[in-house]
């Protein structure tokens, strides 16, 4: 894999990472509300909220470690000569 390469995949990893870290909330409520409806529909409230939090903490932290693998990866690529 040449210079190049390595720049764009890790460039495209980043731009996903951001995407993902921004969407978070949105997607972590989507599952969470996916959860609900297969249980049944009803469910205590303090559990929801703790399934929606842990949702949006898991959605955060793939964002996070793909902007993170994208952006070490960028500067990796820009210090390859």
């Amino acid at each position: 894999m040449n210079r190049l390469q390595f720049m764009i995949i890790s460039s495209v990893l980043f731009v996903i990472g951001i995407l993902v870290l921004f969407s978070s909330v949105t997607w972590g409520h989507e599952a969470a509300n996916s959860y609900l409806r297969s249980q049944g529909g009803g469910m205590d409230t303090a559990q929801f909220m703790i399934i929606l939090q842990e949702q949006i903490q898991t959605f955060r932290w793939l964002g996070i470690i793909l902007s993170l693998i994208g952006g070490v990866g960028f500067v990796r690529a820009i210090e390859m000569r």
